[in-house]
């Protein structure tokens, strides 16, 4: 009986030694697979984790320098210059000792020319003690001499809890010139077209946890942005902004522009809008007729602002009138239709079925050659005109000229590229669900200028391919962008689209116009010494 219990007391130890190796085995499995898991299937995440753990509060942005915008004549019209903002660490200020906490205070009111301590002393309380990034509102924007005056303190361990966040400040040189090409931080104009260049890189300044405990400080440098060259004259646009707020104050127009473009580059030397705004307050509005405030009375509509700041040259539409007389001549006799020595004969007053053409005034030009009718600016002669030219001719020559389309010019925001603005075919006007179809009376109202509308923009474009030899060019504001190292990051020249007229043509046009602006409806135009 005895030999029979110790054989099965040393059964029992073996199955518990068995059991023990069993669940030892087991657990050493999980282990390692747990640690498996954490280095390979995860490892990559847990390291970025424990890598951003290292990462201190202190880890802030830095600015890049938005790219500097000069004018033609390298005069600057928009910098971006380096500022300074305080920020607090407060629990490291109200735990320092009473003398520094005071010698803090101090430096900072001195340097920012203040006098009342609780601007400062406020963040010194239990209630503002987890706070170790607090922006003081007084010390955003200081200056770098502001800075080194402060920084200067910190050194000598008068001031604590304070350090400095880099920051940028954007200035527009001459207040409200070139408002409408230049645009604002970003918005509209060249800020908002050419973006991507001025913008630059950020930089990143951070405190980081080395493998020893100590601490250590990275900085990576922001990449400033690149600068714009214009194609705009600060002089041109001045002298323009001067006269077109006259007139439009003269005449107490709703709105007025003007823009003065090489018909022969398309490079914009001047465009201005009025009313218009001052690029470092953009909420204060500039040149507005009496007309103008009493339509739009109420400051705090949505689109107040907005609508001033929109530039009118290139995003709103309106009828040309007789300016548009020259682009419709200058197809006609490009297509044939007429010639510079065909007659028409002005009464007045000409039918077109049950409707009439009238010139201003009802005046009556007698015999005319196209010569004359352009001198005259008789809406009855070119009505007679308009009956020559086919109207599939004129369609394919709106479309030559860029009527209803995009210039393609770079500022932001250019629209007028919809069939609706201008005539199109009949059948493409029903089933467009439009009035806008080229029949007899709309060609002839087409002819002076009435019955559609284009940009003021599309209307200098097409005028220009009437009197440079027939090209279309496209217009542009920029003509050259460098990197901070002066090197060339991109150029523009001239841009020939497509040709719409022949260089005689636009010979005869020339010498047409000359006659209107020398002895004809346009000698109020004349400028002394310019042709």
């Amino acid at each position: 009986m005895a030999k029979k219990r110790g054989a099965r007391s040393s059964r029992t130890q073996m199955l518990r030694l068995l059991f023990v190796l069993c669940v030892t085995i087991i657990l050493l499995i999980v282990v390692f697979g747990r640690v498996f898991f954490i280095k390979v299937v995860h490892g990559e995440e847990y390291q970025q984790m424990a890598e951003q753990q290292q990462v201190n509060s202190t880890d802030v942005v830095i600015p890049a320098l938005r790219g500097s915008i000069y004018d033609r004549n390298g005069n600057v019209l928009a910098e971006s210059t380096r500022v300074y903002n305080i920020i607090l660490d407060c629990q490291v200020l109200i735990d320092a000792e009473t003398s520094v906490q005071n010698s803090t205070v101090e430096q900072i009111l001195s340097t920012l020319g203040l006098t009342d301590e609780n601007i400062i002393r406020q963040y010194m309380t239990d209630e503002y003690y987890n706070y170790r990034y607090l922006k003081l509102k007084e010390g955003e924007g200081i200056s770098v001499s502001q800075m080194e005056e402060i920084q200067a303190g910190i050194d000598a361990g008068k001031v604590t809890g304070v350090w400095f966040e880099e920051d940028e400040n954007r200035v527009y040189i001459n207040d409200s010139l070139a408002a409408h090409i230049v645009g604002f931080n970003g918005n509209y104009g060249v800020e908002q077209y050419y973006d991507e260049y001025l913008s630059g890189v950020q930089g990143r300044k951070m405190v980081v946890a080395n493998a020893g405990g100590s601490f250590v400080e990275e900085y990576i440098a922001a990449q400033n942005g690149n600068d714009l060259t214009l194609t705009i004259d600060s002089k041109v646009q001045y002298y323009m902004e001067q006269i077109l707020q006259q007139g439009v104050n003269d005449t107490n127009a709703y709105k007025g522009c003007a823009i003065c473009m090489n018909p022969k580059t398309g490079e914009i030397y001047g465009l201005v809008n009025m009313p218009t705004f001052n690029l470092n307050n953009n909420t204060e509005i500039i040149g507005m007729s009496q007309k103008y405030m009493e339509q739009n009375p109420d400051t705090n509509a949505e689109d107040y602002y907005s609508s001033v700041w929109t530039n009118f040259a290139t995003s709103l539409t309106y009828e040309p009138g007789s300016t548009f007389k020259p682009v419709f001549a200058s197809a006609a006799l490009n297509e044939g239709a007429i010639s510079p020595n065909d007659t028409f004969v002005c009464n007045g007053v000409y039918q077109i079925y049950e409707r009439q053409v009238q010139c201003a005034g009802a005046e009556v030009h007698g015999t005319e050659t196209i010569a004359d009718i352009i001198l005259n600016s008789c809406n009855v002669g070119m009505t007679q005109i308009s009956e020559r030219m086919g109207s599939s001719k004129w369609l394919q020559y709106q479309e030559a000229f860029g009527l209803g389309q995009l210039t393609g010019i770079d500022l932001a925001g250019e629209a007028g590229d919809s069939d609706s603005i201008i005539f199109i075919n009949w059948d493409e006007a029903e089933t467009l669900g439009t009035a806008n179809g080229l029949g007899p009376f709309q060609k002839a109202t087409t002819a002076f200028g009435q019955g559609f509308r284009t940009t003021p923009l599309q209307l200098i474009t097409a005028f220009s391919a009437v009197i440079n030899g027939g090209e279309y060019v496209r217009p542009y504001t920029v003509s050259q962008i460098n990197d901070s190292n002066g090197s060339v990051v991109m150029s523009q020249t001239k841009d020939v689209l497509r040709y719409t007229i022949s260089e005689e043509v636009s010979q005869l046009m020339r010498e047409y116009m000359y006659g209107t602006v020398s002895s004809g409806t346009g000698t109020s135009a004349q400028v002394p010494a310019y042709e």
